[in-house]
């Protein structure tokens, strides 16, 4: 392979970005909402007062497992506990009577004991069993800057026992989370952070920390640790609000998955904070610190480098009423056949007036289709995307696209400097129609790419009134 040649191999591509585009005309990329469904975790249990946004959604061999934070009411006072729900489709959850926990008398209950305060739960593919469940945030005391960031583990996800604690007095807040990143073979945490910025506030942003060890200080520039106790300076802000978004704005919550589909795909689903002026504040909620939240996409190739590509709502709020003013996105993801599905904890109030401890909060569950997080599209008078030189796997070209009935297209396979393969040019090719998650292109009704495994080409997009999300070379029929 030659050295500006990207070798896809078998693997799917998704459009996330135009990094494979080497020529475009009139294509712009764009975010795709999933449409929203129905309450997944509801509010139906006693110690349920409050539904918090500190909760992680996860695969674990098909069955589909949540840990959130409810908060319980005794004696007028609100302590939060963890509840555990579980689900195959994803959509229909139940709440399993553990027996863990004892609450006025009874243990009937889905709860578990406490783990690390404002945490994600992850699986650790490399650890011993009796560690397979790991969850990392602010320790128990740590809430914020007491004994610093934790590492908790367990056999089955239910009852977590301390492996230890970096001891950094930092206010990290909220939501803190870290996963096994198996493309590099590192954990990775994602870190509330704080960004300064020209007008001397500081607004919430993300930082990433990588690490061989969760319990260490591997990473971690400690210099103003002691004249600062918020991440600014101590690791990397990897994302971060930008000239672009509005002055009173920051990330609250970054949401991170790898996402289990593809090889080289991240996503942050992040709850963006609008703050309210103090003319639109009430005088019943804390000075500075009310307003809504909606969730933005921002995509990643290697978890470090992110990119909002269109900064409308992945998802929004409701139309004034019963609904959600707020949305904090659920750290996981789903994946049931061609659908994905994503989380996020919605409040019918606002940032301020959650935070008196009314009753509220359910999770609630979105539809998104495979692979279709962001697209290229194509105008609707047409446009055309030529790639860079590739070299693939396979005998097919695969691809996830939508023209639906107003659109169309059609692809050339070209040589490494772009000219046409005799019986692959756009005359040959078969017109595409329609929505399709899988549609292998046809040259005269024939699949095969014409060239042989490896040869280095480019491929010819011209597309109108289309949406292209993915490709994939393969051998398989479909």
């Amino acid at each position: 392979m030659g050295s500006n040649e990207t070798d896809l191999g078998s693997r799917k591509h998704l459009f996330i970005d135009l990094s494979l585009a080497d020529h475009t005309s009139n294509v712009a990329l764009g975010v795709n909402p999933p449409r929203l469904g129905g309450v997944a975790i509801g509010r139906d249990r006693a110690w349920e007062h409050h539904i918090h946004f500190q909760n992680t959604v996860l695969d674990d061999n098909g069955l589909g497992r949540c840990w959130y934070l409810a908060s319980i009411i005794r004696q007028g006072l609100e302590s939060a506990r963890f509840g555990y729900a579980e689900s195959e489709d994803g959509r229909h959850w139940r709440k399993p009577n553990l027996g863990l926990l004892e609450l006025n008398g009874r243990r009937d209950m889905n709860l578990i004991p406490p783990k690390p305060k404002r945490s994600n739960v992850f699986i650790d593919p490399t650890a011993p069993p009796a560690e397979r469940y790991k969850t990392f945030g602010l320790s128990l005391e740590g809430d914020p800057g007491g004994d610093g960031y934790g590492v908790f583990a367990s056999p089955d996800g239910y009852v977590f026992r301390e492996l230890g604690c970096n001891g950094l007095r930092l206010a990290g807040d909220t939501q803190n989370m870290a996963f096994w990143d198996d493309r590099i073979g590192r954990y990775v945490a994602y870190i509330r952070g704080f960004s300064h910025h020209p007008d001397g506030r500081r607004r919430r942003a993300v930082a990433r920390w990588e690490t061989d060890d969760l319990t260490s200080r591997d990473g971690w520039d400690l210099s103003n640790e002691e004249s600062d106790r918020h991440v600014i300076n101590q690791l990397p802000i990897v994302i971060a609000c930008d000239d672009d978004d509005p002055p009173d704005m920051d990330i609250y919550t970054p949401s991170v998955v790898k996402y289990p589909a593809a090889d080289d795909v991240y996503l942050a689903t992040m709850s963006m904070y609008h703050h309210f002026t103090p003319d639109e504040m009430d005088d019943t909620v804390p000075p500075r610190n009310d307003g809504l939240m909606d969730i933005q996409l921002a995509v990643s190739r290697d978890g470090i480098s992110w990119d909002r590509p269109d900064r409308r709502p992945y998802v929004g709020i409701d139309a004034e009423g019963p609904g959600q003013r707020m949305c904090y996105a659920v750290q996981g993801i789903l994946v049931r056949g061609d659908t994905v599905l994503q989380y996020h904890t919605a409040y019918d109030q606002s940032h301020g007036h959650k935070r008196q401890n009314n009753p509220g909060g359910v999770i609630r569950w979105t539809e998104q289709r495979l692979d279709s997080f962001v697209s290229a599209n194509f105008a609707y008078t047409g446009g055309e995307l030529v790639t860079r030189p590739i070299t693939f796997d396979g005998s097919k070209l695969i691809l996830n696209v939508d023209a639906s009935a107003s659109g169309e297209g059609r692809v050339e396979i070209q040589d490494a400097h772009g000219r046409p393969i005799p019986g692959r040019t756009l005359a040959d090719c078969d017109r595409i129609l329609g929505n399709f998650l899988r549609h292998p292109v046809t040259w005269g009704g024939d699949s095969n790419l014409g060239v042989p495994p490896g040869t280095p080409i480019r491929l010819r997009f011209t597309l109108r009134s289309a949406r292209l999300f993915a490709l994939q070379f393969t051998e398989a029929s479909v």
